[in-house]
C-alpha cells in the first residue's frame, strides 16, 4: 500500500502580526484599556512534590483569587526549550532550541534562529504594550550577549547573566542593555523584588500604556558553579531568614519514589535502587528547595500589594508558573528533570484577573505552547494561525472561546543527553517522543525512545507511572497511539491543534481501508476507537528513530511501514 505522510501542514495565509493588529483595530478601538500581564516564572518548580502547598502567600493572593490548571504541562522538560515554547507558542521541534548550551540551545541558539522576530513579546509591543523583564531569561545570556531581544523594552530588561545566573548570594544582572551589575552578599530574590517594585512604580506613572512584566527568580533551582572540573550543582540556598525551616520535611513517598521494581526502559531501567544515604540527601535537597521558595512567596505578596496600591491590580492578569518540573527519588533517579514522566512535565499554572473564577481548579488540558494565544485572547488581539496551540479556557465565561476544539493530545519531546544533578553520570540514550492523551475517562502516556523501546501508562489506574503496560495492551489500541504520535512529532500550527483531523483527512481515501472516517467524524480518541477503523489504523505508518542523537535532526526521525503482522 502507499504510506500516508503526515508531514504536510495545512495551508495558512502569510500575513504579519502588525497587519493583523491594524485590521482588527476597528473592532477593538473603542474597548476599555487593554489588560496588563504580570508573570511570576520560577525555575524547576515541582507540582507533584507539593511545593505549592508550602507557599501560603501564593495561595492567599493567587490560588484563592484565581484558577489553577491541574493538567498543565511543559512539552520539553528542560529550561531553554521550555521557556522558548512559552513565549513563541511553538513546540521544540519547530523552534529548534533543544538544549541548554550551544550549538543546540541557549540564548545564542535563540538569537541565531531569529525567534525574536515572531513571538509574543514583539506582538504585544506592536499593539502598544510596554514589555519588561527581570531575572532569569534563558541560559546563555552572557557578558558578551546580553542585549534585549526584540519585543522587550531596553529600559526594563534586566536578565541574570552567566556564569552567575544560579548563584543566590552573588547574582549578576545586565542593566537595561548596558553595564553589568554584580551583587555580593544580598539574596538574589530580594534584589529582584526591589527592582520589580521600582519598575512597577515607573509603569504606574503612565497607566494608559498596558504592560507585560515577567519576574523570574531562579529558586528553587540548584545553585550552579563552574570550575576546572566542569559544572557543579549544589542544593538551592535559602535566604538567611528562612534557613532551618521545615526541619522534618521529606520528599513525598509516592509509589514512584525509589520503587523496589524498576519497569523503566533505556538508561532509566539500568538505575539501581537508592541507598539510605542517597535518600537522606534527597530529603535535604527537598527541604532546601522549600526554603529557597519562601523569598519568592514573599515577593508575590509584595508585588501584588504594590499593584493594588498603584491602582493597577484590577486590570492585571497575574500568572504563576515555572519552566519545567523536577523529580527527587522517583523511578530510582536521584534528582533532576529531562524525562517524559509527570514529575518533570506536569507543572504549576495559576492565573487570576478580570473574568477568571476564584478559588477554582480546572482540569482543562494546556501546555506552555498555549500561553501566547491565551495572552493575545485576553488582550483582545488577533491570534496568528501558525501557533501550535490555541487559547487556554481561563475565563469563567466559556462562550468567548467559540468553536475551539478542547486540547486532548499533545507531544512531549526531548533530544539531549541526560544527567543527574549532583552526580557525574551522563546518559546518551535520552531522546524520545511521547504523546499525552487526556480526556473524559482516560489519561495516557505513550513514549517511543531512540533505543526503539516503548512505554505505555494508564494514569487513571497508575497515576505515578510505575507499571509499563505496553506489552499487555492490544495492538489495535496502540495503532491509534502510533498514528497520533506520527502526526504530532512534526506538526505545525493547525496540525498540532487538531491532529485527528489530519489522520482522517480525505486524502486518506487512498488507504486500503475504506473505513477511514472523516475529519468531522473523528475528533477524539473516543471517536477513533470505533472498531470500524481497526483496519485503517493498522495500515498507517509508524514513527521511529534511526539513532540516538543528542539534538533534533528531522532526517533521524522517520516513518516506518505499517505493523508487519497486519
Amino acid at each position: 500500500m502507499k504510506t500516508i505522510s503526515f508531514l504536510a501542514v495545512l495551508p495558512v495565509a502569510i500575513i504579519s502580526f502588525s497587519q493583523l493588529v491594524a485590521a482588527s483595530s476597528g473592532s477593538h478601538g473603542h474597548q476599555k484599556q487593554k489588560p496588563n500581564f504580570l508573570v511570576f516564572l520560577t525555575d524547576d518548580q515541582d507540582r507533584r512534590l507539593n511545593s505549592l502547598d508550602h507557599l501560603p502567600l501564593v495561595k492567599k493572593y493567587i490560588r484563592d483569587e484565581g484558577t489553577e490548571f491541574t493538567n498543565y504541562y511543559t512539552t520539553t522538560a528542560m529550561c531553554c526549550p521550555s521557556r522558548v515554547s512559552l513565549w513563541s507558542g511553538q513546540f521544540a521541534h519547530n523552534h529548534n532550541v533543544t538544549d541548554e548550551s550551544p550549538p543546540h540551545g541557549s540564548y545564542t541558539k535563540f538569537v541565531s534562529q531569529n525567534l525574536e522576530q515572531n513571538w509574543l513579546p514583539l506582538w504585544l509591543q506592536e499593539a502598544g504594550y510596554s514589555n519588561n523583564y527581570i531575572g532569569k531569561f534563558i541560559n546563555g545570556v552572557s557578558p558578551t550577549l546580553k542585549r534585549a531581544p526584540k519585543g522587550f523594552d531596553k529600559d526594563h530588561w534586566e536578565p541574570l547573566v552567566a556564569p552567575n545566573i544560579y548563584t543566590f548570594y552573588s547574582p549578576v544582572f545586565s542593566t537595561n542593555d548596558g553595564p553589568l551589575e554584580a551583587h555580593t552578599g544580598v539574596y538574589q530574590t530580594d534584589i529582584i523584588s526591589d527592582k520589580s517594585i521600582a519598575i512597577l512604580d515607573g509603569l504606574a506613572k503612565n497607566k494608559s500604556n498596558p504592560f507585560l512584566f515577567v519576574i523570574s527568580p531562579t529558586a528553587p533551582h540548584d545553585e550552579v558553579w563552574f570550575d576546572d572540573k566542569g559544572t557543579v550543582f549544589t542544593p538551592p540556598v535559602p535566604a538567611k531568614r528562612h534557613e532551618g525551616l521545615f526541619p522534618g520535611a521529606k520528599a513525598p513517598r509516592h509509589p514512584s519514589f525509589n520503587p523496589d521494581k524498576n519497569d523503566k526502559v533505556s538508561w532509566i531501567g539500568t538505575l539501581p535502587k537508592l541507598n539510605d544515604s542517597e535518600v537522606e540527601r534527597i530529603d535535604a535537597i527537598y527541604r532546601a528547595r522549600l526554603q529557597s521558595l519562601q523569598a519568592t512567596d514573599e515577593l508575590v505578596e509584595r508585588i501584588i500589594k504594590r499593584l493594588e496600591h498603584n491602582g493597577q491590580l484590577d486590570n492585571t492578569y497575574i500568572v504563576y508558573t515555572t519552566d519545567n518540573g523536577y523529580h527527587l527519588g522517583t523511578h530510582r533517579m536521584f534528582a533532576g528533570k529531562q524525562t517524559p514522566y509527570e514529575e518533570d512535565t506536569n507543572i504549576p499554572f495559576i492565573i487570576r484577573g478580570p473574568g477568571i473564577a476564584k478559588n477554582k481548579k480546572s482540569n482543562a488540558v494546556a501546555t506552555h505552547t498555549h500561553f501566547p494565544a491565551t495572552v493575545l485572547q485576553l488582550a483582545g488581539l488577533p491570534i496568528p494561525d501558525e501557533l501550535d496551540a490555541h487559547s487556554i479556557p481561563v475565563l469563567a465565561d466559556r462562550s468567548v472561546y467559540g468553536k475551539d476544539q478542547p486540547t486532548e493530545a499533545f507531544s512531549v519531546e526531548f533530544w539531549s543527553n541526560a544527567f543527574l544533578e549532583n552526580a557525574t553520570a551522563t546518559f546518551t540514550t535520552n531522546s524520545y517522543k511521547s504523546v499525552r492523551l487526556i480526556g473524559q475517562g482516560y489519561n495516557l502516556l505513550y513514549t517511543i525512545w531512540c533505543t526503539g523501546e516503548k512505554e505505555y501508562y494508564d494514569l487513571v489506574e497508575d497515576p505515578f507511572q510505575v507499571k509499563n503496560i505496553y506489552k499487555h495492551t492490544k495492538q489495535s489500541f496502540l495503532d491509534r497511539l502510533d498514528a497520533l504520535l506520527n502526526v504530532l512529532r512534526t506538526c505545525k500550527g493547525p496540525t498540532c491543534r487538531d491532529p485527528w483531523s489530519v489522520i482522517h483527512a480525505t486524502t486518506n481515501s487512498k488507504s486500503k481501508s475504506k473505513n477511514h472516517g472523516s475529519q468531522k467524524e473523528v475528533r477524539s480518541l473516543k471517536d477513533a476507537l470505533n472498531k470500524k477503523y481497526d483496519e485503517f489504523y493498522a495500515g498507517l505508518p509508524r514513527f521511529s528513530f534511526k539513532n540516538c542523537l543528542p539534538y533534533y535532526l528531522s532526517a533521524n526521525e522517520v516513518e516506518t511501514p505499517e505493523h508487519s503482522e497486519l
